[in-house]
């Protein structure tokens, strides 16, 4: 069943304006002016274009006081949030930039409230509710990285960038992958939901987060989770073809079929940069390159999914 009712319902405003702040970020970059790295521009797309549009296609829980403290939180802190996060990155690591980015953190405190109330309200029968629970529980642990890495600290022995690169990982590959997860799964019109189809998209919800614990262990580990995770966007973008198909007569069935290819270029990309291209004495910078089709990848099929995809209930 649709519902109007969203997180953030000024999200596509916020994210077209954001989009031409990081188009600014972009240009001083590229001319020289600003001192950014590639790796902060594809980190601040997350708070000024990608998770407000994240947040205007998730549904609302049922209506409670938690869930209408959690919904005017994130209303009303998601945009200076991600102004005072911006800001964060023209300052020295330290307690100054670090402070900034608190206001974000409390956002993303509340979005794992609001999963958590999803999960219990659900109580785990509703596939497309889980995904999102787990979507925005992501929210907050990239943000803790990010708080970290503004504050110059390096947790559990990590140096930058695999500080900040953890932040985009949640915020990417974690909300954003889970919240398409219940997207796709919630079109019952085009998707039979199979119980392949959910083994794969449970990889693409999971895999972030085994990902992440992955690096406090072996490279197999680590290998076992890139696994689900590709196995799980491939799962997304199979879905979200087979959605689009449905759907070819209209512009957004079109742009569906788009953003499915789009993914599948962009995880063929990232393992081409990220395994053939970079020769191993770049590693540090290998790893910021990888991320940047990865991140690309999702973007693009995230604005393509904002004109297919509609919020239902979870």
């Amino acid at each position: 069943m649709r519902t109007s009712q969203t997180l953030f319902p000024s999200g596509l405003r916020m994210a077209a304006a954001g989009g031409a702040v990081w188009l600014v970020l972009l240009t001083g970059v590229f001319f020289g002016s600003l001192r950014l790295s590639i790796l902060d521009l594809l980190f601040l797309l997350g708070p000024l274009v990608v998770v407000p549009l994240a947040l205007n296609l998730l549904p609302t829980t049922r209506v409670t006081y938690l869930s209408y403290v959690n919904g005017s939180i994130t209303r009303f802190l998601l945009l200076p949030g991600a102004g005072l996060t911006t800001a964060s990155f023209f300052l020295r690591e330290g307690r100054v930039a670090g402070a900034l980015v608190c206001v974000w953190l409390i956002v993303a405190l509340a979005l794992a409230l609001d999963g958590l109330e999803r999960l219990i309200t659900t109580r785990l029968r509703s596939f497309p509710g889980f995904c999102f629970a787990i979507g925005e529980g992501y929210a907050l642990v990239g943000s803790l990285w990010l708080l970290a890495s503004r504050l110059g600290m390096q947790p559990v022995g990590f140096h930058e960038p695999i500080v900040l690169l953890t932040a985009v990982h949640f915020h990417y590959a974690g909300l954003m992958a889970a919240v398409l997860a219940g997207l796709v799964t919630s079109d019952e019109r085009a998707i039979r939901s199979s119980l392949a189809l959910r083994i794969s998209l449970l990889c693409a919800v999971l895999g972030p987060g085994l990902l992440g614990l992955a690096f406090l262990s072996g490279p197999k580990l680590k290998l076992a989770a890139v696994g689900l995770m590709v196995i799980g966007e491939f799962g997304i973008a199979f879905a979200t073809f087979r959605t689009g198909l449905v759907r070819a007569s209209e512009i957004g069935g079109r742009m569906l079929l788009v953003g499915s290819v789009c993914v599948i270029f962009g995880d063929g990309a990232s393992g081409y940069l990220g395994n053939w291209r970079i020769p191993a004495p770049c590693l540090r910078q290998s790893r910021a390159d990888g991320a940047v089709p990865r991140g690309s990848e999702f973007c693009w099929f995230w604005f393509v999914l904002t004109r297919g995809l509609e919020p239902v209930a979870a």
